[in-house]
């Protein structure tokens, strides 16, 4: 794994990739702490790094888009199943040198609230956490990228894949005060997420019996819950909903608050996404 990671890595910066991703994101911290600390005359870096969660939305899938997706184009893919590796250590190497590259503005970033301290007083460990936070983001949006990678070999189209999920996520909070809290829309909506689970299921196992069988699993619960006590469905949607807003999650270390359980958040993504594209890889590799 160690080799491909380096392999990987070397990549990135041997080509234009590594670079236009560090340029952006660098090019992109400079003009929000310009419009945020120095026209506003704030020494809250924080927020800056609150308002860059944007450009991740464009950063992250450009970066994430040739992953895989070259790999087969190239008919190279093969070649990354003959090695002496499991097919996890695979996906493994392939996604710490990705995280690695989003480290490196990470770090830079942390020059910054040192800059403004000049101006004014910053608030160093609410400016730290919040930028921490923010590569812990980075790095479960490219667990999304990877495993949107891993389903084309056209990298405009995992790029589209990947930027549509991260816009559904971005947009959550504000969808979220619009959804009707009634007990009868949250059986509606989640039907419609089993139907979606149900397909992804078929997409993944080309399987018909598979697919009806993770729908009846979770619809009978679901059908028994609304005839039975259906205010416990009350709501509930919304909540499930809030559960995928993952740039929201930012919001608490912007207001000062340092909370473990989104770090444990961001891993628990990144863990779940490493696993499904582990999946998607393997399907292809046995077909």
């Amino acid at each position: 794994m160690q080799a491909l990671y380096k392999k990987e890595l070397k990549l990135y910066f041997v080509t234009i990739t590594g670079y236009v991703f560090l340029a952006f994101m660098l090019l992109s911290a400079g003009i929000y702490s310009s419009l945020v600390n120095f026209v506003y005359y704030s020494p809250c870096f924080e927020y800056t790094v609150k308002n860059m969660s944007f450009v991740l939305l464009i950063a992250i899938p450009l970066l994430t888009m040739r992953v895989f997706a070259d790999e087969k184009k190239q008919k190279t893919e093969q070649l990354l199943f003959l090695l002496p590796m499991d097919l996890k250590d695979i996906v493994l190497g392939k996604y710490l040198a990705l995280i690695t590259v989003t480290l490196v503005p990470a770090v830079i970033m942390c020059f910054y609230p040192f800059i403004l301290s000049l101006y004014g007083v910053v608030n160093y460990k609410t400016a730290f956490t919040t930028i921490l936070a923010f590569y812990f983001l980075e790095c479960a949006l490219c667990s999304i990228g990877m495993f949107a990678s891993s389903l084309t070999e056209n990298q405009l189209i995992a790029a589209v894949i990947s930027f549509g999920i991260l816009l559904v996520c971005y947009m959550i909070p504000s969808v979220k005060e619009n959804i009707s809290p009634s007990y009868a829309f949250s059986l509606k909506a989640f039907t419609v997420i089993i139907i979606i689970i149900a397909f992804i299921v078929f997409f993944a196992s080309s399987s018909i019996p598979a697919a009806i069988v993770v729908g009846v699993i979770f619809e009978i619960p679901l059908l028994i819950i609304y005839f039975k006590n259906p205010t416990w469905l009350s709501g509930k949607f919304s909540d499930f909903v809030s559960c995928f807003a993952l740039f929201d999650k930012l919001s608490s270390f912007v207001n000062g608050v340092c909370d473990i359980t989104v770090f444990i958040y961001y891993i628990t993504i990144s863990a779940l996404f490493v696993c499904f594209t582990i999946q998607s890889v393997g399907r292809r590799r046995w077909k």
